[in-house]
């Protein structure tokens, strides 16, 4: 099976302020930087990363990651939702994918491992969708078998997740994982991020 992976960069960070948290410093780089790196090294065949809010820094910042593997696409209607940034993701597919799989810019803890153990789980079962179960609810990475695209194609807004594990949920798999996934959307959040590295590097 082919797969790409998308991560959603394009957001505004309208709760972190004046700061863009894709940015924010993390593991000697930036946030963003880490989420592309776990994703680089995991069995996904191919890349996109959709940016938007701040296009030409994220793209400058990510040049040297750039490879014919990745490709970055601007989605010049970020500003209606997340929905927009899935359904440009799905409208530059390479033509043999299989499967998408979608991370986030702001979750930098989502493993290299955990992604490959969705992705294997993905291949050995084939449901339509996958999402990884956290202790505090659905994480990343999530994947959909290219039989749904068309579904994908009909989201709007930012409310993208519920409807299609409801219209699927007799078929999707949800692959547990014990770690919380920190979803940069604060200051707090941040914070919370930086006291988890600095617990991991003593330890």
């Amino acid at each position: 099976m082919k797969f790409t992976g998308v991560i959603l960069a394009a957001g505004a960070s309208s709760r972190m302020g004046q700061t863009n948290k894709l940015l924010l410093e993390y593991k000697r780089h930036t946030v963003i930087d880490e989420v592309v790196k776990q994703l680089t090294g995991s069995q996904v065949d191919r890349i996109l990363i959709i940016t938007g809010f701040e296009h030409s820094r994220i793209e400058n910042l990510l040049t040297h990651r750039v490879t014919d593997r990745i490709r970055i696409v601007y989605n010049d209607n970020y500003g209606s939702g997340r929905a927009e940034s899935i359904k440009c993701a799905i409208r530059h597919l390479p033509q043999k994918s299989d499967a998408v799989l979608f991370m986030v810019g702001d979750k930098p803890t989502v493993s290299t491992d955990l992604i490959d153990r969705a992705i294997e789980l993905f291949i050995s079962k084939k449901p339509p969708l996958l999402y990884v179960q956290t202790p505090t609810g659905r994480g990343h990475p999530i994947i959909f078998s290219r039989k749904i695209f068309d579904d994908l194609l009909l989201l709007e807004g930012d409310q993208i997740g519920n409807d299609l594990v409801d219209k699927y949920k007799d078929d999707l798999i949800a692959l547990p994982d014990d770690n919380i996934q920190i979803d940069i959307d604060e200051e707090k959040d941040y914070r919370r991020l930086l006291k988890g590295e600095i617990g991991n590097m003593s330890s």
